[in-house]
């Protein structure tokens, strides 16, 4: 288990104040699931097609961008940085919930979901590996799911292949094959403000 990594999602969720805009309107499975495939996505194209690339990162979750992005305010980037340094920015989606990409200095990135589902989450990242704009890009692997202080933790590995580990290759100076640590943790509905981070980080950075 990836102690440090775990803990820091722990805390994110116990830090992350409330950035709802208002009360879902759909079916709540409905908007769970849908939020969940919005933080997927957002993990996927953001965090790990970027993984040790801040810049790059902050590029793609740039204001005006593809997704719609803009900086948290300064009170909720403090929380949800603590004394790191780095960039928060937010997502509003009408009818969905709100979603954060935490983008610290120090390698990791995060996604927060304000509404999620464990099951969602499992099946989109399944999808977008599998279908979706990480096809052919590498493996997903799970290696445990836990119930901790009451939350569902899922601990993968992502092994790059194909053109992904070419891109990494090229990044890093290796053969682009150094697995990724991701780790899932949502928690039951009106425990916290956000339900959901899922967060990327380079194995050999994670102790």
């Amino acid at each position: 288990m990836r102690q440090k990594l775990v803990v820091t999602l722990l805390a994110l969720l116990c830090s992350a104040p409330a950035l709802a805009q208002t009360a879902p309107v759909l079916d709540p499975a409905i908007v769970r699931d849908q939020t969940s495939r919005l933080a997927t996505a957002v993990l996927g194209q953001i965090c790990l097609l970027n993984i040790g690339d801040t810049a790059a990162a902050l590029a793609a979750a740039a204001p005006g961008g593809e997704f719609g992005f803009i900086e948290a305010p300064p009170d909720v980037a403090k929380a949800l940085l603590g004394e790191r340094n780095g960039n928060v920015r937010v997502l509003r989606r009408a009818g969905l919930g709100v979603i954060s990409v935490v983008i610290p200095q120090d390698g990791q990135c995060s996604v927060m979901a304000e509404f999620a589902d464990a099951a969602a989450l499992r099946r989109h990242l399944d999808a977008m590996i599998e279908r979706g704009g990480l096809k052919d890009g590498g493996s997903l692997l799970p290696l445990d799911t836990r119930e901790m202080e009451g939350m569902t933790l899922t601990d993968y590995v992502f092994n790059p292949t194909g053109w992904f580990a070419k891109i990494l290759a090229k990044r890093f100076g290796t053969d682009g094959s150094a697995p990724v640590a991701l780790v899932t943790l949502v928690s039951p509905p009106g425990r916290a403000a956000m339900e959901a981070v899922l967060s990327v980080r380079l194995s050999r950075d994670t102790k």
